[in-house]
């Protein structure tokens, strides 16, 4: 639970509306100004922390103590050096691996489009690859017998691919939060389903949703997905250094302006832009062709009425209307 606060309501919050003229910037009755970490450039200098990541995944995956994460390594925009047409690597937001060789990716996402879920599962895979790369490099595989390394040759460790979306990606309007696996299909019918296997996975977090349910910041989970979803003006004062630490890493005084400026020349995913581009693109294309189809249909109709007067058969004009 949250310290301090844990019956708060929304009432604490700040308003958003000394917002800057720059969208991801926000200013406090104070006039202090700070960066909205809903943008990805702005979540990596949020996440530039191992307590911070730590306690992030420990909450989004609610592991209990004995399960939780306890040391890490992570990089940000973490290259995947897997061959792609265009020669351009892709890159994970934040990549994690633990000391016990689960492997994590992080990934802030603002928009939704028709190539979402394909991106998905692209860059799970990336993540499932890298994964066992490194897995296999790690002191705790080299340690095993060489026996045992061919016996495990294809053993997979833990992947897990987690997705804040802040547009809204859940069919169900009553959860924030949903885990995907790989199921039987027969047993999903039946109604037995259970995950063939829980090594690989994703944690798609819906964050209008949790805006919209989640009235009050109650656990450490509510205090991350808000300060995220919403910036550091709309969670409560604390006394925890994590999550104070994490605020004042938003806080644009404390940056140097070279920083700032770097900051601002990569603010956008040019990635995200690019899908948004091309589905924008198709979609015209289709609306073309179903407009061409009309045409063609009034065209074809036509021929066919005019057919009928000369009292030509309809097995005849069928098969004249065909050809091509």
């Amino acid at each position: 639970m949250v310290q301090n606060y844990a019956s708060v309501s929304p009432e604490y919050m700040s308003s958003n509306d000394n917002q800057s003229t720059k969208t991801y910037i926000v200013r406090d009755e104070q006039g202090e100004e700070f960066l909205l970490p809903k943008y990805a450039a702005i979540f990596r200098i949020l996440m530039d922390d191992k307590d911070t990541i730590r306690d992030v995944l420990n909450s989004l995956l609610q592991l209990d103590p004995d399960h939780g994460i306890v040391d890490l390594e992570y990089e940000f925009e973490k290259p995947i050096d897997i061959f792609m047409p265009e020669n351009d690597p892709a890159r994970l937001d934040v990549w994690v691996r633990t000391k016990d060789n689960r492997y994590l990716n992080v990934e802030m996402q603002n928009k939704v489009h028709s190539f979402f879920f394909d991106r998905m599962h692209l860059y799970n895979s990336y993540l499932t690859l890298r994964g066992k790369y490194e897995y296999n490099r790690s002191p705790y595989f080299q340690g095993l017998s060489e026996q045992d390394r061919k016996y495990r040759y294809y053993e997979l460790p833990e992947t897990v691919s987690i997705w804040l979306c802040n547009s809204s990606i859940l069919q169900s309007k009553d959860i924030y939060k949903d885990v995907w696996t790989t199921y039987s299909e027969y047993e999903v019918k039946s109604g037995n389903a259970l995950p063939i296997s829980r090594k690989n996975r994703y944690i798609v977090v819906d964050l209008p949703n949790f805006l919209r349910l989640r009235k009050g910041v109650k656990t450490r989970e509510d205090f991350w997905l808000r300060l995220i979803s919403r910036g550091p003006l709309q969670v409560p004062e604390t006394e925890d250094p994590i999550f104070v630490n994490a605020r004042e890493r938003l806080r644009i005084s404390r940056m140097k302006p070279e920083l700032l400026k770097a900051l601002e020349a990569n603010m956008f995913d040019h990635h995200e832009y690019e899908a948004i581009e091309a589905e924008a693109f198709l979609k015209g294309q289709a609306r073309g062709r179903d407009s061409e189809r009309k045409k063609n249909d009034v065209l074809t109709s036509k021929r066919a009425d005019f057919l009928r007067s000369q009292n030509v058969p309809d097995s005849v004009i069928a098969a004249m209307l065909a050809m091509k």
